[in-house]
């Protein structure tokens, strides 16, 4: 895949990982996991589905026959250094299997194999799905990203557009705006900062309006709790004060961002 592909895929599984957490209940509280998203997820990671006795296994093979098998119900339970029917016989055994006392022994009691369960194991899933991409990227890529977003900006396909900045808005870890300095249908986000006494802060802000195609560019870094300073971000927006970059230039500025970074790849 391209590295544009492996980004895609890479946004895609934080956004199915925060939504099945979502649905995962704190240790000792019943709550009904989002199966359907946890499907999605697994399907992007290297375990592989069976069905057995009715159980939704996912098995990720270590070693001849052996590996991690992930059940997918309420308590999703992550089991190691075991096979298939192993746990298929301590989550669903038949009468005949009952007999024996050492199966009775391991239906009774998982935790010689149990690995985690719960949100751990959904972040266990995570990241062994981030591990399968490779998320390096050189100057062609990023020129590659950038140009896209030109053509997209000129032909004023708000979706497209939208898409690039998105992809830029990951590589550089760029973060929304809080709602109360947004201005009409503006999207902002930038680099969050921490200032003094703990204010939020954010810059450089960019700015997109998909109704206007109007995209816009503040550098310095503005505390979004100052209503002072916070003003400026409204006065650009409303064209009011003069940006630092807009329209065509942004992208080519997003571009120079990701490339003044040390490590050329994504985290």
């Amino acid at each position: 895949m391209s590295f544009k592909e492996n980004l895609k895929r890479k946004m895609l599984i934080d956004t199915l990982s925060r939504t099945a957490s979502v649905s995962i209940g704190a240790p000792g509280i019943s709550r009904r996991v989002d199966k359907e998203t946890m499907r999605k997820l697994l399907s992007l990671s290297p375990f592989v589905f069976e069905k057995r006795r009715g159980l939704d296994l996912y098995f990720r093979e270590l070693d001849q026959g052996t590996g991690e098998v992930l059940v997918l119900d309420n308590e999703l339970p992550l089991y190691k250094n075991t096979s298939l029917e192993d746990v298929t016989l301590r989550k669903s055994p038949e009468l005949k299997e009952m007999i024996s006392i050492r199966n009775v022994i391991k239906i009774l009691k998982d935790s010689d194999i149990l690995m985690c369960k719960g949100r751990e194991a959904l972040r266990y899933v995570q990241d062994r799905a981030l591990e399968l991409l490779d998320l390096r990227y050189d100057e062609r890529d990023i020129q590659e990203l950038a140009d896209e977003g030109l053509d997209a900006f000129a032909r004023a396909d708000s979706e497209a557009v939208t898409e690039t900045l998105d992809l830029f808005m990951e590589i550089l870890g760029y973060e929304v705006l809080p709602v109360q300095v947004l201005v009409n249908d503006y999207v902002m986000f930038g680099t969050s900062h921490k200032e003094e006494r703990g204010k939020d802060a954010f810059g450089p802000i960019i700015m997109y309006n998909d109704r206007t195609n109007a995209l816009r560019v503040i550098k310095q870094t503005v505390p979004v709790d100052d209503p002072i300073k916070t003003a400026l971000i409204h006065q650009v927006a409303l064209g009011e004060a003069e940006p630092d970059v807009q329209n065509y230039g942004v992208f080519q500025f997003l571009k120079e961002e990701v490339l003044k970074r040390k490590q050329p790849t994504v985290h």
